[in-house]
Formats: C-alpha cells, sequence, structure tokens
C-alpha cells in the first residue's frame, strides 16, 4: 500500500471520528498525519522495510499511527478502519464526495433526516426538508441540489493525468527489471495526455517470442500493488492496482511495434481517418503493421506507419482526427511544439505566505534545480481568508524579505514580486491600484462566486481584465477536474478582452485543474492570444507539475513562442 492509499485512510478515519463526534484532538492528529504523509518525499513501504523505528521521526506520526502504518503496509488494511467504517451506514461516506458536504453536515443530515446515502439527500432537497435544518436554508439546498447533479457527471472511472502516469512509470520500471522484456511504452489515452485517463495501456515486446511471452506475463502479475487480476493470457493480462487504475499489458511481437503503438495509441476516431488513406492507396493498416496484400512493408516505427500513407509524425497530444491529418498532408510537416525543455520561468506560486507549505527561499532551491531563470511568488490576497490571504502588511513584508533574497542568491534566480489577486463579484480586484502598481506579476483569478449567471459571470472577468495592472487571467474556467464544473460565460468575449488588454491566459499546470482546457488553447491561439504556463505550487515538489501544462498547450498546439515564460527574463514582461 502506496502513501497516497495510506494517507486516505486516514483522512477517512478523521472524517468518521467527526462525524461520531470524537475529540477535535483526535480528528486533527489523523487529517495532520494523512496530510503529511501525502506530501511525505519516500516511500512508506521502503522505510517499513528497512527500520520503522523511523516512522516516528515523520511529523505528526506518533507510536499509535506509525502501528497503523507498519499494519497498512504489511497487510493492505486497518483493523480499526475496519471497525469504523462498520460502526457508521455504509453510504454517510458516500456524502462527503458531494461538494460542500462535509463530516459536520453529514451528522446533521444524517441525525435530523435519516439520510443515508446520496439518493436519499437528493430526495430530501426535493422534498424541501434540508432548507429547514439549522444553518442551512434555501440557498444551501439548492447548492447541494446542483452539487449532486456535478457528483452524477463527474463519478466515472476516470483518473487525473498525474495519478495515471505516475502509476505507469512505477508500472513500466517493474517490468523493465525483467531479463525477457525488450521494449516497453505505454499507449492509450495516457499517451495523448488527455487530461482524465480511464486505463493505462502498455505494450511490451519479448527477447525470444516462443519462450518469453508467458514468463513476462508470471512476472508481471507478481507486480506488489496489483489489487485484483481480472485475465491472465499469452498475450495479454488485465489487472487493478490498489489505486483502482486498471492495467492492460500486451506483449506484441517486435517487428510490429510501431503498428501497435500507433493503434492502441489511438485515438479511435483518427485510427479510422488513417485507415481509410491507406485503403485509398491500397494498403491495410491494424496493430500489426502496413500490408499491401499480404506483405507487411512498414510497423516497426510509428514514423514508419505515418509515411506509409504520405504523413510526417503526428505527436500523440494531436492525434483526434481534428485536422491534424488533413494539415499533414498539406504542409508535409508540423509546427515544433513547445516542449517541456523550453521553459525559462514560472509566474503563479504560494509559499507559507499564504496557503503553500514551503517558504520562499525553500521554493527559490527548488526552482533553481529546475534551472530556472526566474519565479514569482504569486500569494493569495486577503479576501481569501480561508487560505491565510494576505494583507498589505503582509505583503510589504513579503516584498522585503524577496528584496534580500535575490541579493543572498546572487543571480542564481530572479525571485519576482506578485500575488494572485481575488477578482471580486462586480469584477473589481481585491487590492487597490497602489498595491498592484508595485507588483511585477499580477494573476487575476476567481475564486468566488462561481455560480453567477453567465452574463453577469462574462461581464465580471472583463470588468478584471480590463484593470491597467491585470498581466495574467489565472486558471480562466475556475473548474477542478472531476469534481467541479467550470464557471458559465463567454469564453470568446473573454479571450478577446485579454488579446485588447495583453493579459496574458494561464494554463494552469495543476493536474486537477489544467485551464485553460485544451479546446479553448487552439481558440485562443487562433485569435492571438498569448500564454503562461504555471504550476500553481504549493510545495516543493509541485513545479514537477509543469510537464502537464506543456501537455495541454502541445495539445491546443502552441509553440513555445506563444508562451511569454519561456522566454528570458526582460523579454517576457515586455509584452505586458
Amino acid at each position: 500500500m502506496d502513501n497516497k492509499k495510506i494517507a486516505s485512510i486516514f483522512e477517512e478515519m478523521a472524517d468518521i471520528f467527526d462525524i461520531k463526534g470524537d475529540s477535535v484532538f483526535k480528528i486533527n492528529a489523523y487529517r495532520k498525519a494523512g496530510h503529511v504523509i501525502a506530501n511525505f518525499p519516500y516511500d512508506l513501504r521502503d522505510v517499513v522495510a528497512k527500520d520503522p523505528r523511523q516512522l516516528e521521526n515523520i511529523p505528526s506520526v506518533g507510536k499509535g499511527l506509525k502501528d497503523k502504518i507498519i499494519e497498512l503496509v504489511n497487510t493492505g488494511k486497518c483493523e480499526e478502519h475496519d471497525e469504523l467504517r462498520k460502526a457508521i451506514p455504509k453510504g454517510l461516506l458516500e456524502l462527503l464526495e458531494i461538494r460542500g458536504i462535509g463530516p459536520k453536515k453529514v451528522k446533521a443530515l444524517y441525525l435530523n433526516l435519516k439520510v443515508q446515502s446520496i439518493n436519499d439527500l437528493k430526495e430530501a432537497c426535493e422534498k424541501h426538508k434540508v432548507r429547514d435544518l439549522l444553518g442551512m436554508g434555501k440557498k444551501t439546498e439548492n447548492e447541494i441540489m446542483k452539487a449532486i447533479s456535478e457528483h452524477a457527471y463527474f463519478s466515472t472511472k476516470r483518473h487525473l493525468i498525474s495519478e495515471a502516469m505516475q502509476e505507469a512509470k512505477r508500472v513500466i520500471s517493474f517490468m523493465e527489471k525483467c531479463d525477457d522484456v525488450k521494449r516497453i511504452g505505454y499507449a492509450g489515452s495516457l499517451r495523448r495526455r488527455q487530461e482524465t485517463i480511464g486505463d493505462i495501456d502498455i505494450l511490451v515486446t519479448v527477447k525470444n517470442p516462443k519462450k518469453s511471452s508467458e514468463t513476462v506475463m508470471t512476472y508481471f502479475n507478481s507486480y506488489r500493488e496489483i489489487l485484483t487480476i481480472l485475465s491472465k493470457g499469452d498475450t495479454k493480462s488485465s489487472v487493478v492496482l490498489q489505486s483502482g487504475i486498471q492495467v492492460d499489458l500486451r506483449v506484441i511481437d517486435d517487428e510490429s511495434f510501431g503498428a501497435a503503438m500507433h493503434y492502441f495509441t489511438g485515438s479511435k476516431d483518427h485510427n479510422i481517418k488513417i485507415r481509410d488513406l491507406a485503403k485509398k492507396k491500397g494498403l491495410k493498416i491494424n496493430e500489426y503493421g502496413v500490408f499491401k496484400g499480404e506483405k507487411m512493408i512498414a510497423g516497426k516505427t510509428e514514423e514508419e506507419v505515418f509515411k506509409s500513407v504520405g504523413l510526417p509524425y503526428i505527436i500523440p497530444e494531436n492525434r483526434y482526427n481534428n485536422g491534424e491529418i488533413e494539415y499533414g498532408l498539406k504542409n508535409k510537416k508540423f509546427p515544433e511544439f513547445i516542449e517541456l525543455k523550453d521553459m525559462k520561468g514560472d509566474l503563479h506560486n504560494h509559499t507559507t505566505y499564504s496557503d503553500g507549505k514551503a517558504s520562499i527561499e525553500e521554493m527559490a532551491e527548488a526552482f533553481i534545480a529546475k534551472g530556472y531563470e526566474y519565479f514569482a511568488v504569486t500569494d493569495h490576497s486577503s479576501i481569501m481568508a480561508i487560505v491565510n490571504g494576505m494583507s498589505t502588511k503582509d505583503i510589504q513584508r513579503q516584498w522585503k524579505e524577496i528584496d534580500e533574497l535575490n541579493k543572498k542568491l546572487k543571480g542564481k534566480i530572479r525571485i519576482l514580486k506578485g500575488c494572485e489577486v481575488d477578482i471580486l463579484k462586480d469584477g473589481s480586484l481585491d487590492f487597490n491600484d497602489d498595491v498592484l502598481k508595485q507588483l511585477d506579476i499580477v494573476v487575476i483569478s476567481a475564486h468566488m462566486y462561481g455560480t453567477l449567471p453567465y452574463d453577469a459571470q462574462t461581464e465580471r472577468l472583463l470588468t478584471a481584465i480590463e484593470n491597467p495592472y491585470a498581466k495574467i487571467l489565472g486558471h480562466p474556467t475556475g473548474r477542478l477536474i472531476n469534481k467541479r464544473a467550470p464557471m458559465e460565460f463567454d469564453m470568446e468575449k473573454v479571450i478577446e478582452a485579454c488579446v485588447q488588454n495583453h493579459v496574458a491566459i494561464e494554463i494552469n499546470s495543476s493536474p486537477s485543474r489544467l485551464d485553460l482546457p485544451d479546446i479553448f488553447i487552439k481558440i485562443a491561439k487562433d485569435k492571438g492570444a498569448k500564454f503562461v504556463i504555471d504550476t500553481d505550487s504549493h510545495s516543493v515538489e509541485q513545479p514537477d507539475f509543469m510537464e502537464y501544462g506543456v501537455f495541454n498547450a502541445r495539445r491546443g498546439w502552441l509553440t513555445k513562442d506563444d508562451v511569454l515564460n519561456t522566454k528570458s527574463l526582460g523579454k517576457f514582461d515586455t509584452y505586458f
């Protein structure tokens, strides 16, 4: 059992303690331990294997929690956790998946209305019973109904790209230790870098096709993170991991690796179009290769497959039959799409001045390790009290610290003074112009009033964009993937306003956001918009999120010239 799963169990135990009315001390102890473990940089399985006593050196983990971690690592379950789950109706934990519903509301709904499931809650809202509960009311009831609809929409078996990517890398690392594996790679929606992934497709070739396939399958099915083996054959096995993600492993012929990778990468619409092109040339393309009659003429590499139908190589991110094939046939080559190595800085990050987990200096060291030239500190403005938003006194104190650090770091990196300033209900900004004009970077973001009507939301965003000190529109739609729907507004008007006012549009790389979504990136590019790709980092590990934003930018056909923070300090900010 990995850190993430252990953390989720402790967090669930905290929720159950809260529902049951246990002591605040106990609730906070488990919740804090869950948070620490989720962000712990080392695999707890390795710590337990080497020296379990070291667990007590982890902040917020005492002897009692240490023993539970050992139990979870060694057995995959925790007896107390199992008993707690039995002590409450099964459906109560489901209620916590509804946005805006916490343990205390779950307890109130259960005790007063006998609500034990999402269906019970929906029925109580429809009968207007929820509004009569203390501290709720009609507005809360309406918000719960909307959140139930969102939950129904998002409750699919799809996982964030970051979760699937980590699992795929771990599986591949494990499989590469098998002597019989020759080549290996992942395909499917993960390779197309979709924001959510259904399951993971992994292709392998073996050194000795007559003898190695069975050995490889047996080795794969010994992976310690497997929860359930769905099927096991000579050339394909399917398993479900502890994380709930399904992995399909296929053994293919080495000479067909390119054709199989193209076929299993998809998308389906892209593949159908490619096969239609092949048919017109008297060819047949499938997962085994490119054939003229019975003779295989290509298929060892994807480049061979594309060349057989007169196309240059098409990057996986753009294989959707969304104009890429027509473009390739006409132009015979594609633009040089942006790559991770092109990034020179990050303009949206948080520290302990608001809701970040690291100091400015610690964040600076993390970005120096990335080889960046600059990064901006953009802690929250004052209205975001729930995440320790900064007062004007806080921000002046921060500026002084940044000045001192820039001297101390002696040119290793440049720290820019910034702020993520909230867009208020009327479109004005949370800090006045006297503060804003002193900042290097002003990221304007909407964290509240996400349910305003379409026209009002549009007008609100347009007003904010027109502020002369606004430089970046942060996570424009406000969505949280699988959790919260995007705000509703006129996207084309907002994009046009950004272009007219020289406000860059953010591609937020946080895997739960990936906002601006790729479907709007190409529209914005065609309208002349400029972009920044930021990580919205809240800890020293999260600068690694940059790759997900770059994936999203590539899906939107961006080159490095479209993205301001591929430019050096003193050049990127001339756009503003």
